[in-house]
């Protein structure tokens, strides 16, 4: 695969649902590629119908070649961070924040243009009142496990206080939609919501996005509000919080500490009213025992914490969120699929789900392209199938033995006999190890996400493994 064309698969996997609009554009201004809507139904259904194979600037009105972000990051091959853009198509105007990220040939040239989209206001033109695009989403929480409900209990409780939250809980698990769901349930409902997956944006313009830059504060800085001045009244909600850098923490601890940031190149603080919501795929506590996060930075986000069982856990939920999601395909796809055949049901229950939520989500839609039948049957998910069957040919009984030793590294009982001759070093054992089971994972898939699903870790906690086991050239031909 052209590595271009891995920038935008990269960028859609990281955004995934987290995102309410995404487009990639050529560097034509030819729109290559839509989705709408997120997780939470935001845009309308036929806002921006019709984009794909059309010259950006041809489908929105509003925009031109001096304020649309996408044509900036064409021309200077930079990300544009927190432009707020208003576009028009049909009868909808949508109050939009945007990211922009340039995509790249090896050879450094310019080839397009990802889009990432928060909505701020969905207006109606044919007449009814514009409304704020968050809205209360805890009932489409779909679940039947009892720690679930106490969860959504919690939200209902902690919503009208303005505690700092921190969500926890694996990838796909709906970080994002309780802390949406915590925004439409308080008093600042009517205010803006916005979202930034923390791991999306290079270190090197966090600061940027958050506090905002002021014109003539540096070389080409135009006056731009940060996050914190974007949000202001509502609620900041930063994901994926375990990569931020451990400096920029302390920028953000003391910004929410003080209630105020300054603009890069600013001269005069600017009082902002946020709550913050953040979530992370990892255990917090972990992340600061390895010095990751910071624990006054945490203590101050976590002054309320919420944990999200993963899916393998809450196995009664399985079967209603499949039925779940296919209401709303059938809806979005216009078909009339009944229900998942009876192997089907087995395979969904038997399977573990890495992905939670999100992976089922996904492979629901993509049986509805597959499926012609009334049912989704098991050749509609015999990708889901096959990795059902490596899974179970991985546990037979020979397979419960202990693992040999990898090559040069000694075996238990050689182990025991340097204990009993003297000592060992633990933490260079453990790490010798840990870096021979590593490369045999990435060796067997050649890719980040498929080794980390093996080693039962994010793929960003993989990375970060990587970095700090001096393994980082093993990820130059990886596919994420």
């Amino acid at each position: 695969m052209e590595e271009y064309l891995q920038q935008i698969t990269r960028l859609v996997n990281l955004n995934g649902d987290a995102v309410e609009g995404m487009l990639v554009v050529n560097k034509a201004g030819i729109v290559e590629y839509y989705k709408p809507g997120g997780a939470f139904g935001k845009l309308p259904e036929d806002f921006g119908r019709n984009v794909v194979g059309n010259h950006l600037l041809t489908v929105y009105t509003e925009l031109s070649e001096e304020n649309s972000t996408v044509m900036k990051t064409l021309r200077t091959g930079q990300i544009t961070v927190g432009e707020k853009q208003v576009l028009t198509h049909g009868n909808f105007r949508i109050t939009m924040v945007t990211t922009t990220y340039p995509i790249l040939n090896d050879g450094g040239e310019i080839q397009g243009a990802v889009d990432i989209a928060q909505i701020l206001e969905v207006q109606d033109l044919k007449g009814a009142p514009p409304h704020a695009a968050a809205h209360s989403v805890l009932d489409d929480i779909v679940t039947q496990n009892e720690e679930m409900h106490r969860l959504k209990s919690m939200i209902r409780s902690i919503a009208q206080n303005d505690s700092a939250t921190l969500i926890y809980g694996e990838t796909g698990t709906g970080k994002e939609l309780f802390a949406e769901a915590l925004h439409s349930l308080s008093s600042r409902s009517g205010k803006p919501f916005l979202a930034q997956n923390c791991a999306a944006i290079p270190d090197n313009l966090l600061e940027s996005m958050f506090f905002g830059t002021e014109k003539g504060g540096f070389t080409g800085a135009e006056s731009k509000k940060g996050l914190f001045e974007l949000a202001n009244g509502g609620t900041l909600f930063l994901d994926e919080i375990n990569s931020m850098d451990i400096a920029m923490q302390a920028k953000l601890l003391k910004a929410l500490e003080e209630q105020k940031v300054r603009r890069i190149g600013g001269r005069e603080d600017i009082r902002f009213d946020v709550r913050i919501v953040c979530a992370s795929n990892e255990d917090p506590e972990v992340l600061v025992q390895e010095g990751r996060l910071r624990s006054d930075f945490y203590y101050r986000i976590g002054v309320v914490r919420l944990r999200l069982p993963p899916l393998r856990d809450r196995r009664e939920d399985i079967l209603p969120l499949a039925d779940h999601y296919i209401r709303i395909y059938n809806q979005r796809m216009h078909k009339q699929i009944l229900g998942l055949s009876q192997m089907t049901k087995d395979l969904f229950l038997r399977w573990s789900w890495p992905g939670n939520v999100r992976e089922l989500k996904n492979t629901i839609e993509g049986a509805f392209n597959m499926e012609s039948s009334a049912m989704i049957t098991l050749d509609s998910v015999q990708g889901l199938l096959e990795k059902l069957e490596r899974q179970t040919s991985g546990s037979d009984p020979a397979a419960l033995e202990p693992p040999a030793a990898p090559a040069g590294l000694p075996s238990l009982q050689q182990v025991q006999e340097q204990l009993r001759r003297g000592s060992v070093d633990l933490k260079e054992l453990l790490d010798e190890y840990e870096s021979a089971v590593i490369s045999e994972a990435l060796r067997q898939t050649h890719r980040l996400n498929a080794a980390a699903e093996k080693l039962s870790m994010s793929p960003q906690k993989l990375q970060y493994r990587l970095e700090r086991l001096g393994l980082k050239e093993n990820q130059k031909n990886l596919i994420k």
